[in-house]
């Protein structure tokens, strides 16, 4: 519980101000209106919780008049002036990330009564309840499990091909059959629709951490390639559940946002990668160290797992929808994801081996070159979130396709301190492709489908990374650098943000239910019911 006193003198117009419930980050009601107390008979205001991110909240406002003024001030008019005591106490429904979260509502406490539901620029556009709030940090420690897993393999197999001493293009081979681990994804969103959301993040969660500590065992890199493989399933799964699971629980207008965050939550997993790095140079086998990692996770897999609950909309679903009305939006925006992925998939996949093997770094200079410009675009990610939700998700995406993407290219054409400009730049301006695009994921597809089409879509997507990991791979072989080839496979986003931007409308601000009437349906007094009535 936070506790928060202060004491200090107002006129008038500011203790009306005090006295007006709240109505930003939480929405107060007197108490009198929650548990039948009354208030101000002795001078003390009491406020409780009627919606807001906490489990429990109360402010207590006791005014008395200052008697300690000047009475000549009194005499010639001047306005009367009250003695402010204001105790307000709180507790933020946000496991683990809460004691961050609180620096910045402890600050809100004090300042910044907007009284018509703004939000802070930290906080999400609209207003998160309780439930809400929780999930939302559940599955962001989920995403940073899944972005660990995700980006291992990316950063550590330079690595593990120089131990087990294979070039660049089997390096390419092994990057697209881990990428295939996808399409067997999904099978596994099958069950996610069938069987719930809850089961697939934790069966998910348990099958990428086996896998990447069975990795640090492998004898070879076809052993390898079958673990990772393995993991990649598994994490392709719990990612994939982790977006759709999020998008159900969060309200409308907050969906870009939502993934902004959990795409945070994801690079600061994949942080940890690049952090542990440097241990990879203390011996050639150094790698597996860091495919171990995770099992770490194992301690606080349980209580997460133990108190995320079960999907309300999948438990309201209509049970009769299937995939055949969802082919036509599967097939074009998989076709936009394919396209990304011919680009992002060799850039993610042989960015470290372009910096070591074509600028000479050391893991140490690798991790602080990733670090250095990754880190920055952690706040791109969430003010693009954001803007997505408030400006429109169409705007957002060709600049991340066009400016974004573009600079990434450059990165792979220039050296010294262009290089590392170059680096930051592609990393902030396209840091809006996710949360522009991901969200469509969620929205097109009403909820008895929506884990297998995110997931088919998604597929396409890897399926269009492994092709372009694979293709990269064997044009650096033949043409001695990596410049020429990223350049070349720029085309393919160029080609999907200009059908995104044809095809896709906006949808923010309103409810699922509202894009699917099969939900509204299946659920017509359901906790969205409010928005769907004329």
């Amino acid at each position: 519980m936070t506790r928060q006193v202060r004491t200090f003198t107002a006129d008038p117009e500011e203790v009306d101000d005090l006295l007006r419930p709240r109505d930003d980050i939480v929405l107060e009601a007197p108490a009198g209106d929650i548990d039948g107390d009354s208030d101000g008979s002795d001078g003390e205001y009491r406020f409780g919780l009627a919606d807001g991110p906490f489990s429990s909240y109360s402010r207590l406002v006791h005014v008395v008049p200052d008697d300690s003024g000047d009475a000549a001030s009194a005499e010639m008019g001047a306005p009367p002036r009250f003695r402010i005591t204001e105790k307000v106490e709180w507790q933020l429904a946000v496991p683990w990330f809460g004691p961050a979260i609180n620096l910045a509502v402890r600050r809100a406490m004090r300042t910044g009564r907007s009284g018509d539901g703004t939000q802070p620029i930290w906080a999400p556009p609209r207003r998160l309840d309780a439930r809400a709030a929780t999930i939302m940090a559940m599955l962001a420690a989920a995403a940073m499990l899944s972005g660990y897993l995700a980006n291992a393999p990316s950063e550590l197999h330079t690595y593990a091909a120089d131990e087990f001493g294979v070039d660049q293009a089997a390096q390419g081979l092994l990057g697209a059959v881990v990428r295939i681990g996808t399409l067997l994804a999904i099978g596994v969103s099958v069950l996610a629709d069938r069987h719930g959301r809850r089961r697939i993040v934790a069966g998910a969660m348990g099958v990428g951490i086996g896998a990447a500590a069975l990795a640090a065992l492998a004898p070879n890199m076809v052993w390898l390639g079958a673990l990772l493989l393995v993991g990649r399933t598994a994490n392709a799964a719990l990612g994939a559940t982790i977006v759709v699971m999020a998008l159900e629980e969060i309200p409308a207008g907050c969906r870009a946002w939502c993934l902004s965050v959990l795409a945070m939550s994801a690079a600061l997993g994949a942080g940890v990668v690049v952090w542990l790095q440097p241990l990879s140079d203390l011996a050639p086998w150094a790698w597996r160290l860091l495919f171990a990692f995770p099992l770490l996770a194992l301690a606080a897999a349980r209580p997460l797992l133990s108190r995320l609950p079960e999907s309300r909309r999948f438990e309201r679903r209509g049970r009769d929808v299937t995939l055949r009305g969802s082919w036509r939006p599967i097939a074009v925006l998989g076709v936009i994801y394919f396209a990304f992925g011919l680009f992002l998939g060799p850039v993610d996949w042989f960015r470290n081996e372009y910096l070591r093997d074509e600028h000479g770094f050391s893991a140490s200079l690798v991790s602080l070159f990733v670090l250095g410009t990754a880190t920055p675009a952690g706040l791109a990610v969430y003010a693009a979130g954001r803007l997505a939700d408030s400006r429109g998700r169409r705007i957002i995406l060709g600049v991340a396709s066009v400016a974004g993407l573009g600079c990434l290219v450059a990165m792979f054409n220039v050296s010294g301190w262009l290089l590392w400009l170059a680096g930051l730049a592609g990393a902030m301006l396209s840091a809006g492709l996710l949360p522009s695009l991901g969200v469509y994921r969620g929205e097109l597809f009403p909820t008895a489908v929506r884990a297998r089409a995110a997931t088919l879509t998604g597929a396409m997507g890897v399926g269009g990374a492994a092709l372009g990991v694979l293709w990269a791979g064997r044009l650096r072989t033949a043409w001695g650098s990596f410049g020429d080839v990223i350049a070349l496979l720029w085309i393919g986003p160029l080609a999907a943000a200009g059908i995104a931007l044809l095809w896709l409308v906006e949808r923010s601000g309103r409810e699922l239910e509202e894009l699917h009437p099969a939900d509204a349906a299946a659920d017509p007094d359901g906790p969205w019911s409010q928005h769907l009535r004329p």
